[in-house]
């Protein structure tokens, strides 16, 4: 069976054979600074901007001089090309750039002469069947009591795989719906993001979002801003406490690989009177129309489940 390639240090590989050092700094300190994308078409959505928040990531951590923007979106797209025969023509891809320091000493206390960065991209299929029918019924959401990395450890805008709270967020509310992405707080008891999507509410007309100081502020968080802001709709970036969660009209997540996906409830309150609410109904389409990819019919088809309704 062929495979999909894997770059890694200027090799493509088959998936099967993809390895790194177990002394990576990836590997022993979480090192990995990355960008997640998708296409729509076949083409990557934004992909200037992802790259530019990764030489920001790696800038941050001191790395400034390790790698050449222009060559890794070369390979990118090289990997993309490759990739792409693996998929139907109404389909697309997930796509990651992962880059470590490179690999270090056996001993941490040994010294570390120079740094040849690790560079690593893949794709994957989009996994369809596990949100596809969320755009027709709404994700259940917890806030879950583990919280957010404060911003005084590290700035929140840094794109790393140093992501222990996620998972441990992601087994926290399984105890409580096993279908349901976590909710953040952070110490102040603000609700920040899920793990690996940003979060809005809307109440009386108005798009709130989780301030940008400790969060990511994801790209696509960002165009969903922009599309609400040429629809007329009022968006407002503040901390926000539980109980206006819980009171909210309408919620959402956004992310890289569903774009917005409508929220349900939240620690089991029902949110809203109708999945999708109006606004969200109206950023869904909106989104579609901006990428030309009806993004629920996309999902529904390529998940195979049938579609109880029509957004």
């Amino acid at each position: 069976m062929k495979e999909r390639k894997v770059y890694i240090n200027g090799k493509l590989v088959p998936e099967s054979k993809a390895r790194i050092s177990i002394f990576d700094l990836g590997f022993k300190y979480g090192a990995v600074f990355y960008e997640s994308m998708r296409t729509f078409n076949h083409k990557i959505f934004k992909l200037e901007e992802r790259l530019k928040r990764l030489e920001n990531s790696l800038k941050y951590a001191g790395f400034e001089n390790l790698l050449n923007m222009e060559e890794i979106e070369k390979i990118i797209n090289k990997v993309l090309e490759v990739n792409l025969k693996f998929v139907e023509k109404e389909d697309d891809l997930f796509l990651v750039v992962e880059i470590t320091p490179g690999i270090g000493p056996t001993h941490p206390l040994s010294p570390q002469k120079e740094f040849l960065p690790t560079v690593i991209v893949y794709t994957s299929p989009i996994p369809y069947s596990e949100f596809a029918k969320y755009y027709l019924i709404g994700k259940p959401a917890f806030i879950v009591k583990t919280c957010n990395i404060p911003p005084e450890c590290f700035d929140p805008q840094i794109k790393c795989r140093s992501r222990l709270h996620f998972f441990l967020a992601k087994k926290e509310v399984e105890k409580y719906k096993t279908d349901a992405f976590a909710l953040l707080p952070d110490l102040k008891g603000n609700i920040t993001e899920s793990t690996g999507a940003n979060f809005f509410i809307v109440k009386d007309g108005i798009l709130f979002t989780p301030s940008s100081k400790n969060i990511v502020k994801g790209i696509t968080r960002q165009t969903i801003i922009e599309i609400a802001e040429k629809l007329g709709i009022n968006v407002i970036e503040k901390d926000i406490k539980e109980e206006e969660v819980l009171k909210a009209d309408e919620a959402f997540f956004t992310a890289t690989t569903f774009c917005i996906l409508p929220i349900s409830s939240i620690n089991n309150v029902t949110i809203g009177k109708k999945i999708p609410g109006p606004y969200t109904k109206k950023l869904i389409s909106a989104w579609s129309e901006m990428v030309g990819v009806d993004i629920v019919k996309q999902a529904i088809k390529f998940a195979k489940i049938s579609a109880p309704g029509q957004i």
